[in-house]
């Protein structure tokens, strides 16, 4: 009798594991993963380079006296601005009293002398900087150097109190390197409304296109399993897998090669837990 029972016993345990593993095959079979989809584009893989620098005067000129002496009248103070030919400053010298005149137009600066200050012909009395062009200086290695030609526009982003973006014109490019092994670039842009100051940070930014004419898809479409790479396309109902070969990347589209077609719908998100021939569930993006 116990052995009926042990026997009976044991084929109800087996009866529930079945159809437990039914249920669970059942389950699997019928599961249908949500997605969302992109779409394989063709075309240039274009990145943005950002190169940095400072603003500094277009032009800077010295103001020294045509002879040594003593101030007797000094008409300017740093910051103040000055056109052509307006009087600097008075000098007392053995050759008689000396009017000093601006060279150039623009601001005053890095004067230090004061009324009674012995000044000399060799040293000059001040600065002026001209601040109504600014220049940009950059240094570059060689493998950039393409990027920058004679006479391009390019954008310019100025760090101040709000960020603004500028049209600067490239004026100079070195043909030889400097000491550090970069070579020299020189950019210039009109800061005749803008009145942004020498030292002002600057960041140039150029667009370089790293592939040409290839596939390109959603970055967040991709799928690394250790040395495998792959992607999974959709016609709306089941997940396909294909294998790509990534020809370079960035942060939202990347260039590969694959059998993929121009149109195709590429899945991008949830696509990590499935696998080949698994139904899927289309979510629209909000």
């Amino acid at each position: 009798m116990k052995r009926l029972l042990l026997l009976l016993l044991i084929v109800i345990i087996t009866l529930v594991a079945c159809s437990e593993n039914n249920n669970e095959e059942e389950e699997q079979v019928e599961r249908v993963t949500p997605v969302e989809v992109g779409e394989v584009t063709k075309g240039d893989l274009v990145m943005e380079r950002n190169f940095y620098g400072r603003t500094m005067p277009n032009q800077t000129t010295p103001i020294i006296p045509s002879v040594a002496g003593e101030i007797d009248e000094l008409e300017v103070e740093n910051g103040d601005k000055v056109e052509e030919d307006d009087e600097i400053a008075t000098i007392s010298s053995p050759q008689g009293t000396i009017k000093v005149e601006a060279p150039s137009t623009g601001i005053i600066t890095e004067l230090a002398a004061q009324e009674g200050s012995m000044v000399s012909n060799q040293e000059p009395l001040a600065v002026i900087i001209d601040l109504e062009q600014l220049t940009v200086q950059l240094q570059v290695p060689d493998v950039q150097l393409e990027l920058f030609e004679k006479g391009k526009q390019v954008t310019l982003l100025l760090e101040s109190a709000e960020e603004e973006t500028h049209e600067a014109e490239i004026e100079y490019v070195a043909n030889a390197a400097n000491e550090a092994g970069l070579f020299p670039i020189d950019l210039s842009f009109d800061n005749e409304t803008t009145h942004y100051k020498a030292g002002v940070i600057a960041t140039v930014v150029l667009e370089d296109t790293v592939i040409e004419d290839s596939l390109l898809i959603p970055t967040t479409a991709l799928v690394e399993d250790n040395d495998e790479t792959y992607v999974f396309t959709t016609d709306g109902e089941t997940a396909t897998k294909v294998e790509v070969t990534v020809q370079a990347t960035q942060s939202q589209t990347t260039a590969v090669q694959a059998e993929l077609n121009e149109g195709d719908q590429i899945i991008t998100s949830g696509q990590l837990t499935l696998v080949d021939g698994n139904k899927i569930n289309v979510i629209e993006e909000d």
